[in-house]
């Protein structure tokens, strides 16, 4: 069995209480300004904002689509696959998600690096090269989030 790793702290010697990283599964950084500027947008209905934090929650690592039919994600979300359609479309339209592959006549989707990326700091700034930032209405990126002006 291997040494039991402790924290201790260099002035005094105390042993510094340790919790293990208790979060599940794999995480990712998201871009909190744009996401409230998403949620607060009267553009977007519930539905397609909460097709924004499913986005969010599955895209893959690095740049790679989700591949996944409209009828699959409807499956899962509990929606119409129609619904879906035209929602990940009207999402795409503001490049909320991005269109990262194709078979046929459907396209395989993820969210925009620019709202949301898992990888590393230098692999989202090749990432956000290869599309456009999002078209989210009402928000500037040269101002900071509301909250955080006050």
């Amino acid at each position: 069995m291997g040494a039991v790793r402790r924290l201790v702290d260099a002035e005094t010697g105390e042993t510094i209480p340790y919790a293990p990283y208790a979060f599940s599964g794999k995480h990712t950084q998201v871009d909190k300004a744009r996401v409230e500027a998403i949620t607060e947008s009267r553009a977007f209905t519930p539905s397609q904002k909460f097709l924004v934090l499913w986005w969010i929650g599955v895209s893959p690592e690095g740049m790679a689509p989700l591949r996944a039919t409209g009828a699959d994600i409807a499956r899962r979300v509990g929606m119409s696959s129609d619904a879906v359609g035209k929602i990940n479309r009207k999402l795409a339209r503001h490049r909320v998600i991005v269109v990262r592959g194709r078979i046929g006549n459907y396209n395989f989707y993820r969210i925009s690096p620019y709202i949301s990326f898992h990888g590393t700091g230098v692999e989202q700034r090749e990432a956000v090269k290869t599309c456009n930032p999002p078209d989210i209405p009402g928000f500037d990126a040269t101002t900071p989030a509301r909250w955080e002006a006050q």
